[in-house]
C-alpha cells in the first residue's frame, strides 16, 4: 500500500509541469496561499503579452526542510543485541550506522537482524547463542555504505522518491560533505503528499477535468476570486483522463455550492466533491 501512494506522490510532482504553463498564461494570480507553489522558478507577471521577471525565488530543493534530522544512530563496534533492541524494542526501522567522526558507514535493518540471528535448527544451547551473538560485532551483520542509495540536503524531494521507489527502499540516509545529515523516510513521503495535497487545511477538495493547453485555470480561479475564496494546494497528474488533464484542487470553504454551480456554468467539470473531514 505504500508503494502505491509513493507512486500517486510520484505521478503528482510529474504533473508540476502543467501548473507552470497554467500560471504562465494568467494575467493576474489570485492564491495566497499555495506555500508549496516555491516549485517555480521564477514569480511571473503578463505585461503586454511579454514576460517580465518580478521576483527571483532562492530554493536548491523541499529536501532540507523536510528531512528527519539527528536520527538514531549506532557505533559499528556496537553489539548484536544492541541493535535488536533499538529495533526490537524501540521501534527503529532504519538504524544508521555511524563512525566516531560522524560518517555514515551501514545501515541496520529488521532483515539484518533476522539474517545475522541463529536457525532455529541449531545445536547451541541458550548460554552458547547468548555469548555467541554478544561478541558479534554491527559491523559484521550491517549493509556496508557502499551498497546504500543516499542523498543530499539538496536533492529535490520528487527525485528522493523516485529513488525510493525504483529501488524499492524505505529510507534514504542524508549526507552533507561526507557526513551524515539525517534521514528521509516512506512515512516521510508520504507525509509530504498529504502536506501537497493541504489534507491538513480545513476546506473542500474539487476535482475538475480540464482541456490541456495554457490558461485553462484562468477562468476557475476567476470562479475562486468572484466567492472571495482561497486555494488551499492544487495538484494535477501528468496522465490524462478521457483526453482531459484533471485538476485535484482544495479550498478553503465548506460552503462549495455555489462555487460548483458557477464552475458547471462556465462549462468545467466537477468529477467529485471531497468535503473535510472525510475520514
Amino acid at each position: 500500500m505504500a508503494r502505491n501512494v509513493i507512486d500517486s506522490l510520484i505521478f503528482e510532482f510529474s504533473g508540476i509541469h502543467l501548473l507552470h504553463n497554467i500560471f504562465r498564461n494568467l494575467s493576474t494570480v489570485f492564491i495566497s496561499t499555495l506555500p508549496w507553489l516555491i516549485f517555480t522558478k521564477y514569480a511571473i507577471k503578463i505585461i503586454d503579452g511579454r514576460e517580465k521577471e518580478i521576483m527571483k525565488i532562492h530554493y536548491k530543493g523541499f529536501m532540507r526542510e523536510r528531512i528527519k534530522r539527528n536520527p538514531v544512530t549506532i557505533s559499528p563496534e556496537a553489539s548484536f543485541f544492541d541493535a535488536q533492541d533499538y529495533i526490537h524494542v524501540r521501534g527503529v526501522r532504519h538504524l544508521l550506522v555511524v563512525d566516531k567522526n560522524k560518517r555514515l558507514v551501514g545501515l541496520v535493518t529488521d532483515r539484518d537482524i533476522r539474517k545475522a540471528s541463529p536457525s532455529d535448527a541449531t545445536s547451541l544451547n541458550a548460554y552458547e547463542l547468548n555469548y555467541l551473538l554478544g561478541m558479534l560485532k554491527v559491523s559484521a551483520f550491517m549493509r556496508p555504505k557502499e551498497k546504500l542509495i543516499t542523498i543530499t540536503p539538496d536533492t529535490l524531494i520528487e527525485e528522493a522518491v523516485q529513488l525510493m521507489r525504483d529501488h524499492k527502499i524505505g529510507c534514504l540516509p542524508v549526507l552533507e560533505r561526507d557526513k551524515l545529515y539525517g534521514i528521509f523516510t516512506e512515512t516521510d513521503a508520504l507525509g509530504h503528499l498529504m502536506d501537497v495535497f493541504g489534507f491538513k487545511e480545513k476546506g473542500t477538495r474539487l476535482t475538475i477535468a480540464l482541456e490541456d493547453k495554457p490558461g485553462t485555470m484562468f477562468g476557475v480561479f476567476e470562479i475562486f476570486k468572484e466567492h472571495d475564496v482561497n486555494v488551499i494546494s492544487m495538484v494535477s497528474p501528468s496522465f490524462m483522463v478521457e483526453g482531459k488533464r484533471v485538476a485535484a484542487i482544495r479550498i478553503r470553504t465548506e460552503e462549495y455550492e455555489p462555487i460548483v454551480k458557477d464552475l458547471e456554468k462556465a462549462g468545467y467539470t466537477v468529477l467529485s466533491i471531497g468535503k473535510w473531514p472525510s475520514v
